[in-house]
């Protein structure tokens, strides 16, 4: 699916959503505003926002049995993807070691923003530059990494394509995050 058919299917999904996606050289740009609605279908701090999942999987749809989630402690056991997570006995920057390389279509990452997420969680910081490394390995070609923090990590420019950057805001008082969408060449 080209990226224009991708926010095609975003705007139809959410009809009553404002149209704040557009293509801008060969990148998609945006903002979502999540709203003020806190639940949640865990009670572990720093799960994915309300409605999250929903509006990315509009965009990037999850490929039942070749989709990973990252930091996903929050999420149920399921056949459709898999996990890795400090909480299941993996962690990202040796997942390579167990899992399969060059197979996962999609990644979806939401890891630990600061050092004081992770003292809440009872986590160690996670190093970002080989949490990458580690994804581009399970990684197929052509596949679809998404990545939603408050910074841009490093990457390799040789290895990832950004192929959309979407702020995201819930609303007053919380952080502002950055969806940012990577293609492994």
């Amino acid at each position: 699916m080209d990226l224009q058919s991708r926010i095609d299917n975003y705007h139809n999904t959410f009809p009553k959503y404002p149209k704040t996606l557009f293509l801008s050289e060969r990148c998609i740009l945006g903002l979502w505003v999540m709203g003020n609605n806190y639940t949640t279908k865990t009670d572990l701090y720093g799960a994915y926002p309300y409605g999250y999942l929903k509006r990315i999987e509009a965009l990037f749809p999850l490929v039942k049995g070749k989709s990973l989630h990252l930091f996903s402690g929050s999420l149920p056991d399921s056949d459709d993807y898999d996990k890795v997570d400090y909480n299941v006995g993996i962690t990202a920057e040796e997942m390579s070691d167990i899992l399969p390389n060059n197979f996962y279509e999609i990644i979806y990452a939401d890891p630990p923003y600061s050092v004081e997420d992770c003292e809440r969680y009872g986590c160690c910081m996670i190093k970002r530059n080989v949490v990458f490394k580690e994804c581009f390995k399970v990684m197929k070609q052509g596949g679809y990494l998404i990545w939603l923090d408050q910074v841009l990590p490093n990457y390799k420019k040789i290895e990832w394509d950004i192929v959309a950057r979407i702020g995201m805001v819930k609303s007053t008082n919380h952080r502002f995050r950055v969806i940012t969408i990577f293609k492994k060449k």
